[in-house]
């Protein structure tokens, strides 16, 4: 790595968070240059992932994020060399000065990212894993939750995997796992990080997958859904019966989970049915939308 990076290693520091088990280094050298190293074991199973991040960095203009330098595999192990940006995470709640350009550079991913730049799979395959669990929760004995358990057949009919991975066909390059901590803001902009889950979809994905990120911040979801439709073009017109099975999907997918109740009342209080092509505002509910039909023949609580 030295010989690739030109100048000797002076300083070596270790940014904090992350999930995956390899290494994360920012390096200074003596030439006072900086870079943010990644760093897999190539036994390990989520090397795949830093194959796939260099794969689609190669593809990614420097106003959505940080340029990817090179990657190599050598000796194995997978390195790959990115730009090095200083800032933070993004803060996400009400408020906050963060939230607008955070907005903002989510709203840019379609026009920045297609046509999709990059040879990746489809979106689909990805939340084709989130749909599909709300049979298996429906055969479980009724707990607790009322309104889960009154709209069983509905929540069932809705988590239709097939479906969903239809809904989610589009030609933008989409990263499947928006969360604040895969975004740093400095002083200038928001960038999007981490992109080893990217695929080609619809844009509004990106969006929905942004949406329990902003409920678990502490925006309602009708408050979550308005902030995005008055920056992301993409959402205002996303179907609001995909986005509807999107909502379902994620909630069943994590059951028991700390976000689970959050995203379940994007659910019950109507996800996706709040914004009318062109923006505006609606109210609605997983009731209302049985009663339109969107839930299909079944349901009824």
């Amino acid at each position: 790595m030295q010989a690739r990076l030109g100048s000797p290693v002076v300083e070596v520091s270790y940014p904090e968070g992350g999930f995956t088990p390899g290494l994360a280094l920012r390096l200074r050298c003596a030439d006072r240059s900086e870079v943010f190293l990644k760093a897999a074991d190539l036994a390990l199973p989520m090397a795949s992932h830093y194959r796939a991040e260099a794969v689609v960095g190669e593809h990614l203009p420097s106003v959505i994020a940080p340029e990817l330098w090179w990657s190599v595999e050598s000796h194995g192990w997978i390195v790959n060399a990115f730009e090095a940006v200083l800032g933070g995470e993004p803060e996400l709640r009400p408020g906050p000065a963060d939230l607008p350009g955070v907005l903002d550079v989510v709203g840019s991913l379609e026009r920045e990212l297609t046509p999709c730049p990059a040879p990746v799979g489809e979106a689909g395959e990805t939340l084709s894993l989130l749909a599909g669990h709300w049979e298996r929760l429906a055969a479980a004995p009724a707990g607790p939750d009322a309104w889960r358990t009154a709209r069983r057949a509905w929540l069932t009919e809705m988590d239709d995997r097939d479906l969903l991975v239809k809904a989610a066909a589009g030609d933008t390059l989409v990263h499947c796992d928006l969360r604040a901590d895969n975004m740093l803001v400095d002083a200038e902009r928001v960038r999007v990080l981490d992109w080893s889950w990217a695929a080609r979809g619809a844009a509004w994905v990106d969006a929905a997958f942004f949406v329990p990120q902003l409920i678990l911040a502490g925006h309602s979801p009708a408050k979550a859904e308005a902030e995005l439709g008055a920056r992301v073009p993409a959402w205002r017109v996303a179907d609001p019966k995909a986005v509807s099975m999107f909502a379902v999907a994620i909630t069943g997918y994590c059951p028991g989970t700390r976000c689970t109740a959050p995203v379940a009342d994007w659910v019950r209080t109507g996800a996706g049915r709040r914004r009318p092509a062109g923006g505006g505002s609606t109210t609605g509910s997983a009731d209302a939308a049985e009663r339109r039909g969107l839930g299909g023949r079944s349901g009824r609580g």
